[in-house]
């Protein structure tokens, strides 16, 4: 017998004890039914979600078989359109140079001959470039030039 074949009918014909009984029962079992096409509903959704992922042993029950050994990994991250390193128009952060009178310590490279092409070079040159290194003491940690 089901739900739908209990008419009023059937129910006055009981006491009311069991009158009361199976009107409690029979507005449990739709408040039920709602909660389960609901749950469906949900369960659906969660499954449509599930198939856009990428299925791999590590997030599923798949065998570990099922991947390549050396598979890589699939990226969770989405690309950034832009290049690495600084972007055109971004302000220059680094650290400026002091004046070689402040300086510890100047060695002077004069290389005798282009890295490039080889041509000797002879000269000097009015705007050298510079490179400065630091060292930080063991003891307190502050930048000393050279």
């Amino acid at each position: 017998m089901s739900l739908e074949s209990i008419s009023e009918d059937v129910i006055s014909r009981q006491s009311p004890e069991a009158q009361a009984i199976i009107r409690a029962l029979m507005a449990q079992v739709a408040e039920l039914r709602s909660q389960v096409v609901g749950l469906q509903a949900e369960v659906a959704a969660l499954k449509l979600e599930l198939g856009k992922q990428n299925r791999t042993p590590q997030n599923s029950s798949l065998p570990p078989s099922t991947q390549h050994p050396h598979a890589r990994p699939a990226s969770v991250r989405v690309k950034s359109k832009r290049k690495r390193g600084g972007q055109t128009g971004h302000a220059r952060h680094e650290r400026s140079l002091i004046p070689v009178e402040e300086c510890q310590q100047v060695v002077t490279l004069k290389p005798e001959q282009c890295r490039r092409c080889g041509t000797m070079l002879t000269g000097d040159d009015e705007s050298p470039l510079r490179h400065q290194v630091w060292e930080l003491p063991e003891s307190n940690r502050t930048p000393q030039p050279l």
